[in-house]
């Protein structure tokens, strides 16, 4: 089933297939992978599952999903946060999110958002290039929700308290996700 079934395709599934098989995938966000389809699992760089536990490890600075889940972290600390850095948080997912609609396969057009023909040379450049853009406008509210969330920790928990919560993560920690499945709360696996 089509993802965003609310949205025409702007290529067929044979120029998505031929992309895709041409050049693979390399998706390293553990909540973005499960909208490939499945076929597409195997062609990922990374697996054709990822885990939770991974994700400090494979975590682009550049992944547009990384960029979204700014906002996600902001909402979650937003008593304890300013309003300008959850701005800029919300402003950031929203550029990713407007990157990331413009290099689907889909037509954002009617949105008011222009494509970013990727199966082709100069749409994979271009990409590159807003990309890497983002990633640097994002690096300095990375780091101010990052320095945020370490004061939260400081502030809200002792020393003690945060190393019992490291030695027993949450479930959560444990799951995977993979092309076409469920969503990683509801795909966990066993704690080693």
């Amino acid at each position: 089933a089509k993802y965003q079934s609310h949205m025409s395709l702007r290529v067929s599934q044979d120029i998505i297939n031929h992309a895709v098989e041409r050049r693979g995938i390399s998706c390293t966000h553990v909540d973005a992978l499960r909208y490939f389809a499945p076929a597409a699992g195997p062609l990922n760089r990374h697996g054709a599952s990822l885990e939770r536990s991974q994700q400090l490890e494979l975590e682009q600075p550049a992944c547009v999903h990384a960029h979204m889940d700014l906002l996600k972290i902001s909402l979650k600390l937003n008593s304890f946060v300013d309003a300008s850095l959850i701005r800029k948080c919300l402003e950031t997912a929203l550029e990713a999110r407007r990157l990331d609609v413009a290099a689907s396969p889909y037509d954002p057009t009617p949105y008011g958002v222009d494509i970013i023909p990727i199966e082709t040379k100069e749409g994979r450049a271009q990409y590159r290039s807003e990309q890497t853009e983002l990633m640097e406008r994002a690096e300095p509210v990375r780091k101010r929700l990052l320095n945020a969330y370490d004061t939260f920790l400081s502030l809200a928990f002792d020393e003690q308290m945060v190393q019992t919560a490291e030695q027993n993560p949450a479930a959560e920690r444990f799951a995977k996700t993979e092309p076409g499945g469920l969503p990683y709360r509801k795909n966990l696996i066993e704690q080693p």
